[in-house]
Parts: C-alpha cells; structure tokens; sequence
C-alpha cells in the first residue's frame, strides 16, 4: 500500500498519526533552532535534559528566552502525553467504522481538528506571555482531549 492509495482511500485519519508525530515534534525542533540560533549542529546532544545543559542554555541566553525555550519543551513534552490518547481514538474509531462516517462524526473531521487544535496549542504555548493566554492554551488542550474522548466513546458504543 502507498501513500497515494490511502488519499484515494479516503480514509486520512490513519495518516495523521505519523503526521501528529511530527507536530509534536515540532516544538521541540524550535527550541533547538531558537537556542542555538539556527546553529542546531551547536547543540549540547552529549545530555540534552541534563541540568547541566539547561543551566549552559539559561545563561547563553537569558531569563526571557530561556522562558520561551521552557514553554516549547513543555508544548513538546505535553504533545508526546496525548499521543497514546490520540492513537487510541484512531485505531478504535477505525475499528468501529467510523472511518465510513461522513462530516463531523467521521475520523477524517476528527483528525484534521485535532491536528489544528494543537497546533493551536503549541503556537499559542509557544508565545504565551499572559495568564490571559494560557487559558486559550488550556482551551486547546481540552478541545483537543475532548475530541479524543468523543471518538473512543462512540466507538465504545459501537463496539460493545
């Protein structure tokens, strides 16, 4: 089966598995990029979440930057913990046949909005400056779980 095949499949909630992976991912990309300023080759690899190194990268780059790179790492922690939830709303969603379902209750629709709800949540993570904000992130957030949980109880109720 090739990638070609499973978009005339129809079926791309499959799919947005390996592209959540990448999603969540992606802050963790940025931090690099945005601590060694593009240099990524410059980056401490030896013990990346040694104390050590975050003192090194907090002092390189001060407390204001630092804070940023802290909120990627904790977008990126936070998207690889919702992963088995994600994962477990398409395999069991596709097993009840949901994958058939046109519209809002179809897996295709589910995907592509959580994908966009946490991308929402990492871009807002990214660049929250504000109690004010973090409530949009943690509206994401839910928004997101609660997508994942609509999904398993359908399925559960297929499934039975």
């Amino acid at each position: 089966m090739s990638l070609t095949s499973v978009f005339e499949n129809g079926n791309l909630s499959i799919a947005a598995i390996p592209a959540y992976y990448l999603l969540a991912l992606s802050p963790h990309a940025a931090a690099l990029v945005y601590t060694t300023n593009g240099q990524v080759s410059k980056w401490e690899n030896v013990n990346p979440k040694g104390e050590a190194t975050k003192t090194a990268i907090a002092k390189k780059i001060g407390a204001k930057r630092y804070a940023v790179y802290e909120r990627l790492k904790a977008a990126h922690a936070n998207s690889m913990e919702n992963m088995p939830l994600f994962i477990a709303a398409i395999i069991l969603g596709n097993m009840a046949g949901l994958d058939k379902v046109e519209g809002s209750g179809g897996l295709n629709w589910f995907a592509a909005s959580f994908l966009l709800s946490r991308t929402g949540y990492n871009i807002v993570y990214a660049q929250n400056a504000s109690q004010g904000q973090s409530y949009l992130r943690t509206l994401f957030y839910f928004l997101s779980v609660g997508q994942c949980f609509r999904v398993l109880f359908k399925a559960a109720s297929i499934l039975v």
